[in-house]
């Protein structure tokens, strides 16, 4: 069976999983990165379409609707006397000198970049990344930025590609995580279910029965839903499914007593 099918079978059928606990290591390694890249692909699509659309209106701010700003020894300095938002799409620029903005009014913006009066901040679906002035050891203007800011968007097809590639193996480094901790409760249900395994085929069974989570939050990041106590239910169906998989392995058979005497019947 390959992996695809693997997958389709590991979403309805803990009967079908308990027969993989037989196959090698590897197939199921590449299982694993196979599950990793899909959990990576919705969170990578909406944060590199919300960094494009951030920058392109970010650009166009800069160039339009911005007033003239200055960045001295780690401070902001902007030619107004009350911080400017501004709404492109679904986006919005903050230049603030004042420092009634922060990182946490930017993460509540979900999509935004602010401009604050310490530091850089940039938010994309209610996660935001700051880069710190004084940290930058940075002089720098309004016109600075724009050019960098042109700069920036010639390179961000690279940009993106490397950021998807980080994504995508912190992920695969959380599944391997995620099944290690599983097994061990796998542990457990061989040892209370009477199951004779050995660690490497629990490993193998826990790699498959968090498909059906994974899917499932693969499909709720897609739509872009907010599942509430996400982390709980996410173990929950791990381990009951991994439950029911021990279910359909057959009992080891019980050792002979081989302590009782045995009698002859006499012809």
């Amino acid at each position: 069976m390959n992996v695809f099918k693997q997958l389709f079978s590991s979403i309805y059928s803990p009967k079908t999983i308990s027969t993989f606990r037989f196959q090698g290591i590897g197939k199921t390694i590449l299982f694993v990165f196979l599950l990793a890249l899909l959990s990576t692909i919705p969170t990578a699509f909406h944060f590199t379409n919300g960094l494009v659309d951030g920058l392109k209106g970010f650009d166009e701010t800069l160039r339009n609707d911005l007033p003239s700003f200055s960045i001295e020894d780690g401070k902001l300095s902007a030619d107004t006397d009350a911080p400017v938002e501004i709404r492109k799409d679904n986006f919005i620029i903050i230049l603030d000198d004042t420092g009634a903005f922060g990182v946490d009014e930017l993460e509540a913006k979900q999509n935004a970049i602010g401009i604050l009066d310490d530091r850089f901040v940039f938010a994309a679906n209610g996660q935001a990344q700051t880069y710190e002035y004084n940290l930058m050891n940075m002089s720098l203007t309004s016109e600075d930025l724009i050019e960098v800011s042109s700069q920036f968007n010639d390179l961000l097809p690279i940009i993106i590609s490397i950021l998807f590639v980080i994504m995508y193996l912190f992920g695969a480094f959380v599944k391997f995580l995620e099944i290690t901790f599983l097994a061990l409760f796998g542990l457990v249900f061989k040892n209370s279910l009477n199951r004779k395994l050995n660690f490497k085929q629990i490993w193998v069974l826990a790699a498959y029965s968090i498909t059906l989570a994974t899917i499932f939050f693969v499909i709720m990041d897609s739509l872009q839903v907010s599942v509430p106590n996400g982390f709980i239910i996410n173990w929950f169906v791990h381990v009951i499914v991994l439950y029911l998989v021990f279910k359909e392995i057959p009992q080891s058979k019980k050792p002979i007593n081989t302590d009782k005497p045995q009698t002859k019947t006499l012809e």
